[in-house]
């Protein structure tokens, strides 16, 4: 290799270092997600370089006891230090990064053992966020697509050069994706893919609707994730019958739509009030004459203190309508029982119980 290729190559390392660790930072703005795309697109050279010092660091977030890995940390500290005088700080800093992501992994899993490509394999990094009970948290990923978790919820994020992959494990996500033809952005959830390029959609994990999917502006498609199927058992001698084609139907969202994956086929979409449906992310929950139970479901998803409806057909057949503060129990139910003829009893440390009041 020339002198002039290696030179390329360790500046394309270090700017990749270097976005690495500006877009972990707090002090990071807008423009310079803006500047890191610019980056990424210009060379394909450039993303392979970011993905591995994402999977680098990666590596050394999960290995960074170990004794070898210190020893480098330190090695790469006094290296750096003398020229922290002469040169810009982040320079000496991304020397520094660059000898524990690219050298580290190296070093430990060829100390572990001989299969080290496939072990590296193992070690690519996913980026994970969630939310606590009654909490929100806006989170602007590497490609400047921001995402917002609702309540108790999380996801796990999966950037290749090919394909920017987001799993919602639980609760619910509003994503605002940022266009990249080049790399589709899809988010799954339990059974269903949702695909997006340059739209805002909320997908959420109901136990009763399944996954609901509403889609604020742009366009997505919604299908089933492929399920593995074992193979067939066959008698000896006998050849495998062809595959039956099975394309999975695809479903296409407009604005103001909605999909519910656990409902009939043809009742998946339905019409929505998008503002009533992402009111959570202002800490409020809209309700229009909705049934007691249901607007009682919701309110608990955001408190530890939890309301439960007494079996009373009249208490069943109560609708709410209102707006109210995700996490403020007490002043929902001070509304319920100003205006309907029902009243709250404690029946447990972290439970109240409505009844009907005669």
């Amino acid at each position: 290799m020339s002198a002039s290729v290696q030179n390329r190559q360790h500046d394309v390392e270090a700017a990749a270092a270097f976005w690495l660790v500006r877009l972990g930072s707090e002090a990071c703005a807008p423009e310079d997600r803006a500047a890191f795309e610019a980056w990424r697109r210009a060379d394909p050279a450039h993303q392979a370089a970011y993905d591995r010092m994402r999977r680098g660091a990666g590596f050394v977030d999960r290995h960074v006891a170990d004794a070898d890995l210190q020893a480098l940390a330190e090695t790469a500290r006094r290296e750096t230090a003398p020229r922290w005088h002469q040169q810009n700080r982040w320079r000496a800093g991304i020397a520094a990064c660059l000898a524990l992501l690219v050298i580290a992994p190296a070093l430990l899993v060829w100390r572990s053992t001989p299969q080290a490509e496939p072990l590296m394999a193992q070690t690519i990094p996913v980026e994970r966020y969630e939310t606590a009970l009654g909490e929100r948290s806006t989170v602007t990923l590497a490609d400047a697509s921001i995402v917002t978790l609702n309540t108790d919820s999380r996801i796990e994020v999966d950037f290749t050069a090919g394909e920017r992959r987001v799993r919602l494990m639980r609760g619910q996500a509003l994503f605002e994706v940022e266009r990249d033809a080049d790399r589709p952005f899809v988010v799954e959830a339990s059974d269903q893919r949702i695909m997006a390029l340059g739209t805002a959609f909320d997908v959420r994990l109901d136990a009763d609707a399944g996954v609901q999917v509403t889609l604020l502006e742009g366009r997505v498609a919604i299908d089933a994730v492929p399920a593995p199927q074992p193979a067939p058992r066959l008698a000896p001698g006998r050849a495998p019958a062809p595959a039956a084609s099975r394309e999975a139907a695809t479903v296409e969202l407009q604005p103001g739509e909605q999909f519910l994956s656990s409902a009939p086929e043809a009742h998946r979409v339905r019409p929505t009030q998008v503002s009533d449906v992402t009111s959570w992310r202002t800490g409020r929950l809209v309700f229009r004459e909705r049934p007691l139970a249901e607007a009682i479901a919701e309110m608990n998803r955001y408190s530890a203190q939890k309301l439960v409806v007494d079996d009373d057909e009249r208490l069943q057949a109560m609708t709410v309508s209102g707006v109210f503060n995700t996490g403020r129990v007490s002043n929902f139910v001070t509304t319920l029982e100003t205006m309907h003829p029902a009243q709250a009893e404690r029946t447990g440390a972290q439970e109240l119980t409505l009844v009907w009041r005669d």
